[in-house]
């Protein structure tokens, strides 16, 4: 299996894409209160700029989305929007051999939680990519930074890496 993450940004907006060579794909979920991990998964989690606190995006192949804010696993609030996939722009593909999503994240929407926050060129996120299938056939987890955990964790802001916009 491999995973591939790009990011790139205007003033506007980060633009996300995310693909997977996957083999037994599983895509169950397509509410806004499904938990998408439990499918095949692909994630962004990211801090904006020093804020301590961190957005986690996570997409099945169908484009159902979990989104979340907060500190660490145990404080962290759901987001529910009705019109994410507008709000986005999720666009899911599928290809031989994979499937990818591709999605952006308007800065007016990281203002609503961190309103001095700016996209612009030296900026840094702290921020990790993650591919998980939790309950798929063969259950798997990959992570762009590596993390320090006892089993499978990716709500560990201390191992995110850090992503500088230039």
């Amino acid at each position: 299996m491999e995973a591939f993450a790009q990011l790139c940004y205007t003033g506007a907006a980060i633009f996300v894409r995310l693909s997977v060579r996957e083999q037994d794909i599983l895509s169950r979920f397509s509410g806004l209160l499904d938990e998408v991990c439990r499918d095949s998964c692909l994630e962004f989690f990211f801090s904006p700029g020093e804020d301590r606190r961190y957005f986690n995006f996570e997409f099945n192949p169908a484009g159902a989305l979990y989104l979340g804010f907060g500190r660490d696993r145990y404080h962290t609030s759901r987001q529910v929007l009705v019109d994410y996939r507008e709000q986005f722009s999720v666009i899911p593909r599928s290809f031989e051999g994979g499937w990818g999503i591709d999605f952006s994240i308007p800065l007016s929407f990281i203002q609503l939680y961190v309103p001095s926050f700016r996209l612009e060129s030296g900026t840094t996120l702290r921020g990790n990519f993650y591919k998980c299938g939790d309950e798929t056939k063969h259950p798997h987890y990959l992570v762009w930074n590596p993390i320090v955990s006892d089993h499978p964790d990716f709500h560990q802001p201390k191992d995110f890496g850090t992503i500088l916009l230039e």
